[in-house]
């Protein structure tokens, strides 16, 4: 079985959690996902801190993104897949077709969805990313210092 590319597996998780966020705020969750971020998808600290002692463990960031998958797959078939984003097809055709990318990248059965098992088994690659000094934990500061590099790495490439 082919491996699948640690790339498209960690955009798909920072798409996940950005689709997530009109979801979470309809669900009354904004304020926890403010947190002085700003929201968008670099706010996932604030959220998966499930006992807000200001450090995010591995447990409560894979918890996290599990939980995000329950949010995306908005049929209820099991399966996140392009499918469960109509709207966001509508309004904004090229973010769509970037998630639909993203997806396939992540898809290891190639069946055109993600499947709760494949996002279970693939390494949460944005956290290890966070994990500065890789003792299985995220500080505020780890945080804080990644999403600056994110940050600055996006006005570069403007």
């Amino acid at each position: 079985m082919q491996r699948p590319s640690p790339i498209p597996l960690a955009l798909l998780g920072l798409a996940l959690i950005a689709a997530a966020l009109p979801a979470q705020a309809q669900l009354g969750l904004r304020g926890r996902l403010g947190g002085g971020l700003g929201g968008g998808a670099d706010a996932w600290f604030d959220a998966a801190d499930a006992n807000y002692d200001g450090v995010v463990t591995r447990a409560e960031f894979q918890a996290y993104r599990m939980a995000q998958f329950d949010r995306m797959d908005r049929n209820g078939d099991g399966l996140v897949s392009p499918a469960d984003f109509p709207r966001l097809a509508r309004a904004r055709p090229a973010m769509f077709q970037r998630l639909t990318e993203l997806m396939e990248g992540a898809d290891r059965n190639n069946d055109g969805a993600i499947s709760r098992r494949e996002l279970a088994e693939s390494p949460p690659r944005l956290f290890d990313r966070v994990d500065a000094n890789h003792d299985g934990r995220v500080t505020r500061a780890e945080f804080d210092a990644a999403r600056e590099r994110m940050q600055e790495f996006r006005e570069r490439r403007r």
